[in-house]
């Protein structure tokens, strides 16, 4: 006969696992949602006003800067979903595990899904990581149409990119 309790003592120390899972969801989420209200802005900026030409051509470039974090950002919450739901598989094989001890099928799909889903996490964390790096970019091409603020910031008026 099954018990809950030696279930519950097979997933329950990890159950904490899903909870840290869910926080890192809600750090992509917010980049990701960062990113989108910030690109809605730049386009809506570059839409409804008349700029000069250096800084409309700044703002065009900021514009496919927020757009590229989107798109990273939106792979890496992808990623970071996929990941989640294969740490609550891993925790269900684990169960089945108590409930058909020495199954070898239900072993390697609890083992694979458990790597997978570290492989993805850490594939969803280096997509942050990019999207950190257009971050920097964007700060040292904000300046780059105020020449006197970007002299100040040791940088030239001209595109970190060029």
């Amino acid at each position: 006969m099954i018990q809950l309790g030696e279930i519950l003592k097979a997933v329950g120390p990890n159950a904490a696992i899903v909870f840290a899972a869910w926080i890192f969801m809600g750090f992509l989420q917010q980049r990701y949602d960062s990113a989108i209200d910030r690109y809605r802005e730049a386009v809506g900026d570059y839409r409804s006003n008349e700029h000069a030409d250096e800084r409309a051509d700044n703002l065009k470039d900021q514009i496919l800067s927020y757009r590229h974090r989107c798109r990273l950002m939106s792979w890496a919450t992808l990623i970071g979903l996929v990941a989640a739901i294969l740490l609550i598989a891993s925790l269900i094989f684990g169960a089945l595990d108590v409930m058909v001890p020495k199954s070898t099928l239900i072993g390697f799909i609890g083992t694979a899904s458990t790597l997978l889903e570290f492989v993805l996490v850490i594939a969803a964390a280096v997509i942050v990581i990019a999207e950190g790096r257009v971050v920097n970019l964007q700060l040292n091409d904000e300046l780059r149409d105020i020449p006197d603020l970007a002299d100040q910031a040791g940088r030239s008026g001209h595109s970190v990119r060029q």
